[in-house]
């Protein structure tokens, strides 16, 4: 009798159209990291935005990694993978969780040529020297460690004077006073922070080099100069031709397009240089002629989470560019930007 009643509810079952329910399988297998340094954009005209590039990839914590690992694997600054994960343990992600790796971004808003160094982002951006407006060019991209707050990179245009290989480093009096174990000169090899390659600047003693110590790369860690993994200064090395010219800028906020669409990229404020980093977007948003086409509250969200990452703020469609310009009249917000007058440090 109880063998009917099985192949009865059997029966049933299959009469009904219902299936015995099966427990989801592992997601698909994500593919190996890309690391991603080479960007083929078209640079915009006057009255463009800086286009989105690159593309954002995902990554599954196995055991024993931390968000550096998967920075180095990719790449990337330690704090692009932390700004872009802000809810995820950076020393213990749980095993088998996805993280975001964000290998997307909007070009900084500068002439474009030659060496441009985003500080708050922690980016370098290489154009062609002879770049010029609607050109399609390679832009090549590396992560960088920075000046600390007492220490900062300093903003404004540089020359590259010279460069040299395994460089020999001569304390300057101000780091010599702060050192553990004070040394006048550091010959080349493992103690030496410049690494094996240097690239001067007329800039006071700044120079960009490399690290004896990668994992300091996406961090504010230097006395000012500009530090590179090992791999991508020996890169970077080999393009540079002296004299050949270069800028910092600060930008936090960059603003950008693609597809009609518009998007933000929001970064912390590292040296706190100004009073609402809400102001400061809009008033980048403002001087793009874009107001009346973006959303607020994406707006006001990605100010508020800082990750790091290009966000879609759209509202309304980008208008043509035609009538993208200095006449165009905007929608701006009530409150006006207000941003500080002069620099803490440079």
């Amino acid at each position: 009798m109880r063998g009917r009643t099985v192949l009865a509810v059997a029966v049933l079952t299959v009469a009904s159209g219902c299936t015995a329910s099966r427990s989801p399988g592992p997601p698909p297998p994500l593919p190996p990291l890309e690391k991603i340094t080479e960007l083929p954009v078209r640079v915009p005209r006057k009255g463009e935005l800086p286009p989105v590039v690159g593309h954002e990839q995902h990554y599954q914590i196995v055991p024993k990694d931390t968000l550096l690992d998967v920075a180095r694997n990719a790449g990337l600054g330690f704090q692009e993978v932390k700004s872009a994960n802000r809810d995820v343990d950076e020393w213990i992600p749980p095993a088998g969780l996805r993280v975001d790796v964000p290998t997307r971004w909007i070009l900084p808003s500068t002439s474009q040529r030659g060496i441009v160094i985003n500080v708050p982002e922690m980016r370098m951006y290489m154009f062609p020297a002879t770049t010029k407006p609607g050109d399609k060019v390679v832009v090549r991209t590396w992560a960088v460690a920075i000046g600390t707050d007492d220490s900062q990179t300093p903003v404004g245009p540089f020359t590259i004077i010279s460069k040299d290989k395994n460089p020999t480093w001569y304390v300057p009096d101000s780091i010599y006073k702060t050192m553990d174990r004070p040394r006048r000169v550091v010959p080349p090899g493992p103690d030496n922070p410049m690494g094996a390659y240097r690239i001067r600047l007329a800039k006071g003693l700044y120079s960009i080099h490399g690290s004896n110590t990668p994992w300091a790369i996406g961090r504010e860690t230097t006395h000012g100069c500009i530090r590179l993994y090992p791999e991508d200064i020996s890169e970077l090395y080999g393009m540079i031709k002296p004299p050949m010219n270069g800028e910092f800028v600060y930008e936090p906020v960059k603003v950008g397009a693609t597809d009609g669409r518009i998007f933000v990229e929001v970064h912390e404020d590292v040296y706190h240089r100004f009073r609402s980093l809400d102001s400061e977007a809009w008033r980048v948003i403002r001087a793009a002629h874009v107001a009346g086409q973006v959303d607020p509250d994406r707006l006001r969200q990605a100010v508020r989470e800082q990750r790091g990452v290009p966000v879609d703020v759209t509202g309304i469609p980008l208008r043509p560019r035609a009538i993208l310009t200095q006449s165009q009249p905007d929608t701006p917000p009530a409150a006006p930007a207000r941003r500080i007058a002069g620099e803490r440090r440079s």
